[in-house]
């Protein structure tokens, strides 16, 4: 026959009750947050290229007198911006304590989405600006626009494969 005090260790609380998270979603909190700053770290070179890429973009065009590109172009470089910022801060970000996991792992299912959509623009608007450069007569920009989208292409597919 087992005493009562044997029967209130079996039934008490894991860490006393103290943590409403079960091991399972704070292991997979860490998980995620481990493999957000690997991705990131792995997307930082190419996200500082491509700004490069952008800011000489935006001079040669200056210089060449494609006025009529420099909205769409200010569109890419803030997008640009958006994404540098975005990747620095998941490096730098701690891992969530207990308490807050829960939120921050509902908010972790849209920083995939988060990394994506300013790459989209600078596809986007740089696809746009290309169909207008061919017809314009600004192909000494061609080069660079194309290294833009493309280093653009490389890290939807860094993030689609991470």
């Amino acid at each position: 026959r087992r005493s009562s005090t044997h029967r209130s260790c079996v039934t008490r609380p894991v860490n006393g009750g103290r943590n409403h998270m079960d091991l399972t979603s704070a292991a997979r909190i860490g998980q995620i947050h481990r493999e957000m700053a690997e991705l990131c770290l792995a997307l930082k070179p190419p996200v500082d290229e491509l700004s490069d890429q952008l800011g000489r973009l935006s001079r040669k065009a200056l210089e060449i007198g494609v006025s009529d590109a420099a909205a769409d172009l200010d569109r890419m470089c803030a997008a640009s911006d958006r994404l540098q910022a975005l990747t620095a801060e998941l490096i730098g970000a701690p891992q969530p304590a207990a308490p807050e996991g829960r939120a921050w792992l509902a908010g972790h299912e849209h920083l995939r989405h988060d990394l994506r959509t300013p790459l989209n623009a600078v596809r986007g608007y740089g696809e746009l600006l290309m169909e207008d450069w061919q017809e314009g007569g600004a192909s000494r920009l061609m080069p660079e626009l194309r290294q833009v989208i493309a280093t653009a292409n490389q890290l939807l597919s860094m993030i689609d494969d991470h």
